[in-house]
Order: C-alpha cells, then sequence, then structure tokens
C-alpha cells in the first residue's frame, strides 16, 4: 500500500511542511494527520518497514526528539531500544554522521551486555567500524552528566538539530507526496 499523500495534495504538504517549526509538527502533517497511514500508527516495526525512506526516518527521529525533551538518551534506549536499529541510519540520512556514532557507542555501551536481541546483534555488527574507533565522537567531560548515555548523546548533538531533520524532510518531499502523473 502507498501512505504517501495523493499528489493533489504536494503543494498543500509542502507548504506545511515549509512552515513546520519543530520535528513533531512534521510528523504530525505527514503522519498523524495523513488518513492512509491509520493501519500503521499503532505498529511502530511495520511504520519502519512500510513507509519511504524519509517518511520512515522522520518518524524514527520525531521519537528521538520526543524522548531527548522529556528525559534524555538513556530514557530512549530504555523505552525505544527496538528503534536503534533504525536510528543511526535515519541519522546519517539527516545529515548528523557524528550524533550516529555517538548513539552507536551509547547504545552499545547500555545495552550490548544486557540484551540478547537479534536487531541489536545485527547492529553492533554493522557498526563495527564505528564502535572499534569510538575517539571519532566527541566525548563528554567526566562530570557532566551521572548517565554516561545521556552524556554522549549530548556531547554530540549539533545545535541545529530539529532544522537539519526539517530540511531533511522538506528536501524528500516525494517520500511524503505521489509524484504527479
Amino acid at each position: 500500500m502507498d501512505y504517501r499523500f495523493p499528489a493533489s495534495a504536494r503543494a498543500a504538504v509542502a507548504r506545511a511542511l515549509a512552515d513546520a517549526d519543530d520535528i513533531a509538527r512534521a510528523a504530525d502533517i505527514v503522519f498523524w494527520s495523513n488518513p492512509a497511514t491509520e493501519e500503521l500508527r499503532a505498529d511502530p516495526v511495520r511504520r519502519r518497514t512500510a513507509l519511504p525512506p524519509a517518511f520512515a526516518n522522520l518518524m524514527v527521529l520525531a521519537a528521538l526528539d520526543e524522548h531527548i525533551d522529556a528525559g534524555g538518551f538513556g530514557r530512549y534506549l530504555a523505552r525505544r531500544v527496538d528503534e536503534l536499529p533504525w536510528l543511526p541510519g535515519a541519522l546519517r540520512a539527516a545529515g548528523m554522521p557524528g550524533l550516529a556514532a555517538a548513539v552507536v557507542v551509547a547504545g552499545y555501551e547500555a545495552l550490548a551486555e544486557s540484551h540478547d536481541d537479534a536487531d541489536l546483534d545485527r547492529l553492533w555488527d554493522d557498526e563495527y567500524a564505528v564502535l572499534e574507533n569510538p575517539d571519532q565522537i566527541r566525548q563528554p567531560p567526566d562530570s557532566s552528566r551521572k548517565n554516561r548515555a545521556d552524556a554522549l548523546y549530548d556531547a554530540n548533538e549539533p545545535a541545529d538539530f530539529q532544522q537539519r531533520v526539517l530540511e531533511y524532510a522538506r528536501a524528500n518531499l516525494d517520500d511524503f507526496v505521489r509524484p504527479d502523473r
């Protein structure tokens, strides 16, 4: 099934995304207000696999942003560990390879020993180069925060995180709206 808006909505969706001032609003525009996505709303796994790449990435990044605002990256790892395998790719697609590397390192440090999960095992295998070279990310000051996952995330999150995600969504309009025929 095609979960994108019809081509006739292209101008309206483009305007709405241009006016969006945060990631949550962009997700509201393209997903939560889109009648075609109704069947995916309660199924985050299908959401990641059934949507076009930028669409799925926006939803993963919106969940990340919501949890960071509510309690930090440690909270995200505790509540959305099932999304972690998709997070590095979404961050890289939105132009944040340093933050992608930081979430891999932070996730590995927090979860590798405590979770027996095939998706996480594949992530660690795929991200071997990052895990072998953790010096590629900024390290937080030793006493910056009690939770190391939060500290690593905070030390590597770009100040313009919201803007980068919004620009990524706007640049990939075809993933949200069917092309004109």
